[in-house]
């Protein structure tokens, strides 16, 4: 990208607070691990299904229902999965044939979701499919608006641990790559246990030997996961169990606005950052249990990518800023409709001063000061705008005010 955002005059300066969140995190009784396994792989029956039988762990399955009708290659049959649900695991509607849902026709996007859950119940014998997991987590305003009407939730895999308020709909999934080591998951699932959170996985197809893409996770790397579920005496749930134990919040609270991060990305915002980051930084944190680090080098930046927020409901950008280690960062915020500049501003113009090292401070970006009161924002970049080598930056609680 080219050198950063031309400085725009005459804006507000960003109002320092200092009150809490408006998006809570309450913790459940114990913390709590499901392994959802995405798509209906051959390989899931195969592979994973004898290593978690044999541990006795449970696992929800998401299905494309057209791989299972017509036969498709390299994935489970029908018999299998009735096999696995005889078996106590969970199963959840993934589509008719797994397509991005947001580049969908009203009609498509409508047989994607109710021919899917309406196969699986009739085929399977189900009394309902009320779990649906999103493919390629690719969602907006429009996809959950229809999922809302067919399921009683649905995954994503925007990464982060779920509470007991996380919005049903907007369900937090750590994807489990082929390059996610052992060691990585183990803390995922340390820090669940620790704050008593719901830990989803998601898995794909696995292999004995050498993953060859990123979809594939080896065997006996899964097996080491699940064993380390048992020493530490993880409890072991389905989608379906859960969610039974938390408050069914379906949308946030009318006053609380647009959250884009609290602990994972939310809203239908997509990470298209290029700057070495982190979505789940959790030793420096402001509320909840993780927060957004990123290096601010050499015109890099975090991207945050939506379908289109419309501003005229928004009065201001919220957000909470830490200046790491050193404070002193030059970075910028800006606002894209992508394709021309909605706002931008330097953080460190807005709050007065430099950021500061070691130290959380609150700060709300007017719309109308900023010229960007209406508008469709299809970005937020959080760019360096030095053009050098600077310190980590951490931020957290980043959310849109209603008017």
């Amino acid at each position: 990208m080219a050198k950063g955002f031309e400085t725009m005059r005459g804006f507000a300066a960003l109002l320092v607070l200092l009150t809490t969140s408006a998006f809570a995190a309450e913790p459940f009784a114990q913390g709590m691990v499901t392994i959802t396994l995405d798509d209906g792989w051959a390989t899931q029956y195969t592979k994973a299904r004898p290593a978690l039988n044999a541990r006795g762990i449970p696992a929800t399955y998401g299905i494309i229902t057209q791989a299972l009708a017509q036969g498709w290659g390299g994935y489970m049959s029908t018999a299998q999965v009735q096999t696995l649900i005889a078996e106590g695991n969970g199963i959840a509607s993934h589509t008719l044939t797994h397509p991005d849902l947001t580049t969908l026709s009203p009609t498509e996007l409508v047989a994607e979701l109710r021919d899917s859950r309406d196969w699986l119940v009739g085929t399977l014998g189900q009394s309902a499919v009320p779990d649906f997991i999103i493919p390629y987590g690719a969602y907006d305003a429009t996809v959950l608006a229809s999922i809302r009407q067919y399921y009683a939730s649905s995954r994503t895999v925007n990464a982060g641990r779920n509470f007991r308020d996380t919005i049903v709909y907007e369900l937090r999934g750590n994807d489990v790559a082929r390059g996610v080591s052992v060691a990585t998951v183990r803390g995922w699932i340390d820090q669940a246990l620790a704050e008593k959170s719901w830990l989803i996985l998601v898995f794909h197809e696995f292999v004995d030997g050498t993953p060859t893409r990123d979809t594939q996770y080896k065997t006996s790397h899964f097996a080491s996961i699940l064993d380390y579920l048992r020493t530490r005496s993880a409890l072991t749930v389905t989608l379906s169990q859960g969610l039974a134990l938390m408050d069914g919040r379906t949308e946030p609270e009318p006053t609380a606005g647009m959250s884009i991060y609290s602990d994972a990305l939310e809203g239908g915002f997509a990470d298209w950052s290029w700057a070495e980051h982190s979505l789940d930084e959790t030793t420096t944190v402001h509320s909840g249990s993780a927060s957004i680090r990123f290096e601010p080098d050499t015109w890099a930046g975090l991207m945050l990518h939506h379908s289109g927020v419309d501003l005229s409901g928004y009065q201001a950008l919220e957000l909470w800023v830490h200046g790491g280690t050193t404070g002193g960062q030059g970075v910028r915020v800006v606002l894209h409709d992508g394709v021309n500049v909605l706002g931008s501003q330097r953080l460190d113009e807005a709050l007065g001063g430099p950021l500061v090292a070691g130290e959380w401070r609150k700060v709300t970006l007017s719309l109308d000061a900023l010229g960007a009161s209406s508008g469709v924002m299809q970005d937020l970049y959080i760019q360096d705008d030095s053009g050098g080598d600077q310190a980590a930056v951490y931020l957290d609680s980043i959310a849109l005010i209603p008017r």
